[in-house]
């Protein structure tokens, strides 16, 4: 786990020469790498299984679209806050390149505020319901989410997601415990504003 926001490029170019097995690998908090890092990371490791860059702010949607291009074999991928994603954050494009994987069962989107309904729509349709079995749709301020999106991930994987945090999505209405369970049964943690 690199989680500091001391790591640059150069620290990236030095672990992947000299760690060569890596599945997992943790970035979170690390300010100073780009697109640069995440294209030496994705060529070293092609077989890597987990991916967290949250508030890794240099990096980009074409990075993003690189990894998901490279690594097919990604399980996790933990996106929080990267402020630096198109003019601001995470577009709809960078899900789009998301949802062609086969292989995501864990994503986090927290505070995506330019992420819609269709690209949501996009990762419930490409990932299969076999891969969706803990599948997280973390929404977490995410204000172009409405219900239609809420009710293509009902039609798309309502019997394999197990976390649903649509808190502060001012576009899905509020429903009671009872409402969710029956709107999507295999929900552990449903998460909504107060």
């Amino acid at each position: 786990m690199l989680k500091h926001s001391k790591v640059t490029d150069v620290c990236i170019s030095h672990l992947v020469n000299n760690c060569k097995h890596i599945v997992h690998l943790n970035l979170s908090g690390c300010k100073g790498i780009s697109d640069k890092s995440l294209q030496m990371i994705t060529e070293s490791y092609l077989h890597l299984e987990s991916r967290d860059i949250t508030r890794c702010v240099k990096i980009t949607d074409g990075g993003l679209q690189h990894v998901m291009v490279k690594c097919s074999g990604l399980k996790s991928l933990n996106l929080y806050a990267l402020s630096s994603f198109t003019n601001g954050n995470l577009s709809d494009e960078a899900l789009f390149s998301i949802a062609k994987s086969k292989s995501i069962r864990t994503l986090n989107l927290t505070w995506y505020v330019r992420v819609t309904d269709a690209g949501v729509i996009a990762i419930g349709q490409g990932c299969t319901l076999a891969l969706l079995l803990n599948f997280l749709a973390c929404l977490f301020g995410i204000v172009g989410v409405t219900e239609k999106c809420l009710e293509a991930l009902l039609k798309l994987c309502s019997n394999t997601l197990t976390k649903v945090d649509v808190n502060e999505c001012i576009g899905i209405k509020r429903r009671s415990r009872e409402e969710l369970l029956q709107l999507f049964p295999y929900v552990r943690c449903f998460k909504v504003h107060s």
